[in-house]
């Protein structure tokens, strides 16, 4: 097992991950030129020579660094040669400071990177959505040295048995990932940050959260149906051939992060899975009830009603011990691409048995989303709510 876990940018949790199956720690400056695909405003804040010390530390205890340039648009700033040449230059400072490898969102990056630093190791990040044995192929091709899949194939096995025939180079799980299954906001939301990571930019709350909070909220089996990993079921991933597992939570605290780890390499948690596991769906939570309480606010009344509406998503959690066992055996025979939640309901008999505090089963439920002309109210004025209360992604 090798895991790759987010770093908070504390030497406290390096020296926590010594000892523990972790080939890398990654993530980014809280802002940079390029950009990435978390938003400034959940990254916690590090300068250059801090930054620096923490790499330094990193190799010390046997670990590699990987930064990430993980965009899926940089706004038609490539197409100025200039831009490109300030890429090459911030790469190269990259290079000095330390880092292994560079994780990209654009598959042009992939030849620039290798340009730049040949024996850099480039992986391709998991927004390109890498899901068929011919895009990983094709990416292998490029000289991608791992592929980092999309977490909606976690549980597609004959995709996985598919892909991983199909390529030599390293492939890549998101073990921890909360994302909606199948959400409709997945596009927007993984190019969103890509604008508000940048230098300059302006913190805010990603709209599109509203609807993944939306959905825990309203259907007890949306956290059955998301595509986690469960610690225990690690081995049946590396009897495919897959055995280097990413643990996401840059916006997490140094505890939570080691606690997720450690839980992973123990391939076993007795608490809520909902512990070691993203859920960043709080924040749209703390923000609605915030904008709702501020005098004067042109859109107090109906922050009311999205508070009201998310209220059960602070409440939700999933007792990882009441999961079945053989919980993931279902997935190896059945293709959720092409069944219903609706007819299959697999999700939610597991839900009903193992998640505390849903309010309802509704698989077709529309959450209250922010209209656009609130969007402005999504600009914070201080920390970021899902900052402020731990969870983070």
């Amino acid at each position: 097992m090798r895991l790759i876990v987010a770093t908070s940018w504390e030497d406290e949790l390096l020296r926590g991950l010594a000892g523990l199956p972790v080939q890398a720690v990654f993530g980014k400056l809280q802002s940079d030129l390029v950009g990435g695909g978390r938003p400034s405003s959940i990254l916690p804040e590090v300068d250059g020579p801090r930054a620096e010390r923490h790499i330094a530390l990193a190799h010390e205890l046997g670990m590699r660094f990987l930064y990430l340039w993980n965009v899926g648009t940089l706004g038609d700033r490539e197409y100025r040669s200039e831009f490109v040449q300030e890429m090459r230059a911030q790469l190269r400072d990259l290079v000095a400071a330390g880092i292994d490898g560079l994780v990209v969102g654009l598959p042009w990056m992939i030849p620039l990177a290798k340009e730049v630093a040949p024996d850099l190791e480039v992986s391709v990040s998991s927004f390109v959505h890498v899901d068929s044995p011919r895009e990983a192929r094709q990416f292998e091709r490029m000289g991608a040295d791992t592929v980092i899949l999309h977490q909606t194939g976690n549980r597609d096995f004959r995709t996985l048995q598919e892909i991983r025939a199909a390529v030599s180079c390293d492939l890549e799980l998101i073990a921890n990932n909360t994302c909606v299954f199948q959400c409709p906001y997945v596009c927007a939301h993984q190019t969103s940050p890509a604008f508000h990571s940048r230098t300059g930019s302006r913190p805010v709350l990603e709209y599109e959260l509203f609807w993944c909070a939306g959905r825990y909220a309203h259907d007890g089996a949306e956290l059955i149906r998301a595509r986690w990993i469960r610690p225990e079921d690690l081995g049946v991933y590396e009897s495919l051939g897959f055995d280097r597992f990413k643990l996401a939570g840059r916006g997490r605290p140094t505890a939570w992060l080691l606690r997720a780890a450690r839980a992973y390499a123990a391939r076993r948690y007795d608490g809520h899975l909902t512990d070691i596991v993203s859920m960043s769906q709080h924040a749209p939570l703390s923000l609605a009830r915030r904008r709702a309480a501020e005098p004067g606010g042109r859109h107090a009344a109906r922050w009311a009603e999205i508070a009201e509406d998310l209220r059960q998503v602070g409440l939700v959690r999933v007792r990882n011990g009441d999961i079945p066992p053989d919980f993931i055996r279902f997935f190896q025979d059945h293709d959720c691409n092409v069944r219903s939640c609706r007819t299959c309901r697999y999700c939610e008999q597991v839900a009903r048995r193992a998640v505390e505090g849903a309010r309802a089963w509704d698989a077709d439920a529309v959450p209250l989303m922010p209209g656009p002309d609130m969007f402005e109210d999504l600009i914070l004025d201080g920390p970021h709510p899902e900052a402020a209360q731990g969870p983070g992604r």
